[in-house]
C-alpha cells in the first residue's frame, strides 16, 4: 500500500473527501482451463473487473498483459467495470495450480506467482451468489443447492487472488 499523504487546505484543516490519497496495488488472478480462461483484478479486496477469454483467444490475453492494454478483455467482461482498470498496471499476478497452468504460464510476458486453486470454484459459486442474492423463492434454495446461470472461471480467478492472501 502507498500513501501520497494527507491533503491538507493549508489552514490546519483537512479538504473534504478522502483524506488519505490512498493508491492500492492492483492484483491480477489468472485461472487456466482447457477451454477458457478466468481472469480478475482486485484492488484492497474489491473485485474491479473480470472476464472469461476463450483458450483459443489466450494470445489476446498475454498481449493485455504485455502491453496493459486490458480494452482488449473487455468483449469477455462479466464483473466490474474496464475503466477501473484502465491506465493501470498489475502489481501483481497469481496464476492457479490447476489444469494446463504450467503451460499458460509460459506464454504469458509477465511473472506470476502460483497459487493452490483447490476449492476455488465451490467459493466462485458463493462470491457469485454474493455478488448476484437470489430473488423470490429462490431465496429458499440452499446455495449449496444453487447453480449460477453462467460460468464462473473469472470469480475463481478472484478467489484464487483471495486464497492467496494478496489482501492479508
Amino acid at each position: 500500500m502507498r500513501y501520497a499523504g494527507i491533503r491538507n487546505s493549508g489552514c490546519g484543516c483537512i479538504r473534504a473527501g478522502n483524506p488519505w490519497n490512498v493508491v492500492f496495488s492492483m492484483i491480477a488472478g489468472i485461472d487456466p482451463g482447457r477451454r477458457k480462461t478466468g481472469v480478475a483484478f482486485a484492488e484492497a479486496g474489491r473485485l474491479l473487473f473480470s472476464a472469461i477469454v476463450p483458450s483459443d483467444k489466450s494470445g489476446v490475453l498475454a498481449a493485455a498483459f504485455k502491453c496493459g492494454n486490458w480494452k482488449l478483455l473487455e468483449q469477455w467482461g462479466k464483473e466490474g467495470s474496464i475503466e477501473n482498470i484502465l491506465g493501470r498496471a498489475a502489481d501483481k499476478v497469481y496464476i492457479g495450480t490447476g489444469t494446463s497452468s504450467k503451460d499458460f504460464q509460459a506464454g504469458l510476458p509477465v511473472s506470476c506467482e502460483r497459487a493452490d486453486e483447490y476449492g476455488t470454484t465451490l467459493e466462485a459459486r458463493n462470491i457469485y451468489w454474493q455478488l448476484h442474492p437470489p430473488c423470490g423463492l429462490r431465496k429458499l434454495i440452499p446455495v449449496s443447492l444453487r447453480t449460477p446461470p453462467r460460468e464462473i472461471d473469472d470469480l475463481a480467478a478472484y478467489a484464487i487472488i483471495l486464497k492467496a492472501g494478496a489482501f492479508d
